[in-house]
Protein backbone atom coordinates (compact mmCIF):
# COMPACT_ATOMS: atom_id res chain seq x y z
CA UNK A 1 0.00 0.00 0.00
CA UNK A 2 2.76 2.42 0.46
CA UNK A 3 4.20 1.97 -2.68
CA UNK A 4 0.97 2.69 -4.23
CA UNK A 5 0.62 5.59 -2.02
CA UNK A 6 4.08 6.88 -3.44
CA UNK A 7 3.40 6.18 -7.21
CA UNK A 8 0.46 8.35 -6.77
CA UNK A 9 1.93 11.54 -5.18
CA UNK A 10 4.68 10.88 -7.73
CA UNK A 11 2.19 10.95 -10.62
CA UNK A 12 0.56 14.14 -9.42
CA UNK A 13 3.56 15.82 -8.71
CA UNK A 14 4.70 15.41 -12.73
CA UNK A 15 1.42 15.94 -13.51
CA UNK A 16 1.51 19.69 -11.59
CA UNK A 17 4.95 20.13 -13.04
CA UNK A 18 3.58 19.10 -16.78
CA UNK A 19 0.51 21.56 -15.76
CA UNK A 20 2.90 24.52 -14.91
CA UNK A 21 5.44 24.17 -17.46
CA UNK A 22 2.56 24.37 -20.46
CA UNK A 23 0.90 27.23 -18.94
CA UNK A 24 4.51 29.32 -19.07
CA UNK A 25 5.66 28.63 -22.47
CA UNK A 26 7.24 32.09 -23.02
CA UNK A 27 10.55 32.64 -23.66
CA UNK A 28 12.97 34.05 -21.57
CA UNK A 29 16.48 35.77 -20.67
CA UNK A 30 18.29 33.29 -18.84
CA UNK A 31 21.81 34.60 -17.77
CA UNK A 32 24.72 32.74 -17.25
CA UNK A 33 28.08 33.79 -15.51
CA UNK A 34 29.41 33.82 -19.17
CA UNK A 35 26.54 34.96 -21.00
CA UNK A 36 23.05 35.05 -22.00
CA UNK A 37 20.55 32.25 -23.61
CA UNK A 38 17.15 32.45 -24.28
CA UNK A 39 15.06 29.91 -23.59
CA UNK A 40 11.50 28.59 -22.92
CA UNK A 41 10.18 28.95 -19.42
CA UNK A 42 9.48 25.29 -19.89
CA UNK A 43 13.08 24.37 -20.06
CA UNK A 44 14.07 26.60 -17.74
CA UNK A 45 11.55 25.10 -14.78
CA UNK A 46 12.37 21.46 -15.48
CA UNK A 47 15.98 22.25 -15.71
CA UNK A 48 15.90 24.00 -12.20
CA UNK A 49 13.38 21.13 -10.87
CA UNK A 50 15.92 18.48 -12.28
CA UNK A 51 18.60 19.73 -11.04
CA UNK A 52 17.05 20.47 -7.72
CA UNK A 53 16.37 16.57 -7.58
CA UNK A 54 19.87 15.45 -8.76
CA UNK A 55 21.54 17.78 -5.67
CA UNK A 56 18.96 16.49 -3.29
CA UNK A 57 19.69 13.14 -4.46
CA UNK A 58 23.72 13.13 -4.06
CA UNK A 59 23.29 14.64 -0.33
CA UNK A 60 20.80 12.27 0.71
CA UNK A 61 23.14 9.08 -0.87
CA UNK A 62 26.05 10.34 1.18
CA UNK A 63 24.38 9.92 3.74
CA UNK A 64 22.89 6.71 3.24
CA UNK A 65 26.42 5.45 2.37
CA UNK A 66 27.93 6.38 5.46
CA UNK A 67 24.81 4.69 7.91
CA UNK A 68 24.74 1.54 5.87
CA UNK A 69 28.91 1.40 6.14
CA UNK A 70 28.85 2.16 10.02
CA UNK A 71 25.33 -0.69 9.37
CA UNK A 72 27.68 -3.10 8.38
CA UNK A 73 30.74 -2.29 10.45
CA UNK A 74 28.89 -2.91 13.55
CA UNK A 75 26.99 -6.46 12.67
CA UNK A 76 30.99 -7.79 11.75
CA UNK A 77 31.84 -6.61 15.48
CA UNK A 78 28.37 -7.96 17.23
CA UNK A 79 29.35 -11.34 14.77
CA UNK A 80 33.04 -11.19 15.70
CA UNK A 81 31.69 -10.64 19.85
CA UNK A 82 29.33 -13.56 19.46
CA UNK A 83 31.78 -15.69 17.87
CA UNK A 84 34.12 -14.99 20.44
CA UNK A 85 32.00 -15.45 23.45
CA UNK A 86 30.80 -19.26 21.87
CA UNK A 87 34.30 -20.02 21.79
CA UNK A 88 34.52 -19.74 25.33
CA UNK A 89 31.44 -21.68 26.21
CA UNK A 90 32.50 -24.32 24.20
CA UNK A 91 29.77 -26.63 25.62
CA UNK A 92 27.02 -28.16 23.83
CA UNK A 93 23.12 -26.66 24.40
CA UNK A 94 21.12 -28.92 26.35
CA UNK A 95 17.91 -29.85 23.62
CA UNK A 96 15.54 -28.96 26.75
CA UNK A 97 17.20 -25.39 26.89
CA UNK A 98 17.10 -24.54 23.22
CA UNK A 99 13.62 -25.51 22.99
CA UNK A 100 12.41 -23.96 26.27
CA UNK A 101 14.63 -20.55 24.95
CA UNK A 102 12.29 -21.34 21.38
CA UNK A 103 9.51 -20.95 23.58
CA UNK A 104 9.97 -18.01 25.28
CA UNK A 105 11.33 -16.48 22.13
CA UNK A 106 8.05 -17.07 20.59
CA UNK A 107 5.94 -16.14 23.75
CA UNK A 108 8.16 -12.65 23.26
CA UNK A 109 6.89 -12.33 19.82
CA UNK A 110 3.56 -12.91 20.36
CA UNK A 111 3.85 -10.21 22.58
CA UNK A 112 5.01 -8.00 20.09
CA UNK A 113 2.05 -8.93 17.78
CA UNK A 114 -0.25 -8.25 20.30
CA UNK A 115 0.91 -5.03 21.47
CA UNK A 116 0.48 -3.71 17.94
Amino acid sequence: MKKQWYLLFTLLFILLIILFSIANVDNVTFSFLVGKVRLPLILVIIGGILIGALLVGLFTYGKIYRQQRRIRILERQLNNRDLSTDADNNSVPDEDAVADEAVTEDSRYARRRRLK
